[in-house]
């Protein structure tokens, strides 16, 4: 004669079984959106002078050189990534940075770098 398992045995067994599926689960979900997203980021070396800056928006407004496959010269106004990089740049400076271009199209600089400051000459 077989004996039913007891109800604690059970209990047990199910919880172990919830915990697997809920780990395999974990294990082949899909990468989270920002992460996706930052892996099909587009970047392009831009040169310009700075036209402007507004810390209150993060952003400066630059004179930018061509910047092959991407755009024809022009002056745009671009977020700096990070903020803090406003307090190292001047409108007169002549700059080279990565403009990071989102698939949803937002768009900022990373890395900027200031190649002639309009105060003090080659940095």
């Amino acid at each position: 004669m077989n004996s039913p398992l007891n109800p604690s045995s059970s209990r047990l067994a199910l919880f172990c079984l919830c915990a697997l599926l809920i780990f395999c689960a974990a294990c082949n979900r899909a990468p989270t959106q920002p992460a996706a997203a930052a892996q099909s980021a587009k970047r392009y070396a831009l040169k310009g002078k700075i036209i402007s800056v507004d810390k209150s928006t993060a952003t400066a407004s630059i004179s930018n050189e061509p910047i092959p496959g991407f755009m024809d010269p022009m002056v745009m106004s671009y977020t700096i990534k990070p903020p803090s990089t406003l307090d190292r740049i001047q409108p007169g400076d002549t700059i080279t940075a990565d403009v990071v271009v989102q698939p949803d199209n937002t768009y900022w600089l990373e890395n900027v770098k200031v190649l002639q400051s309009r105060s003090d000459g080659i940095h």
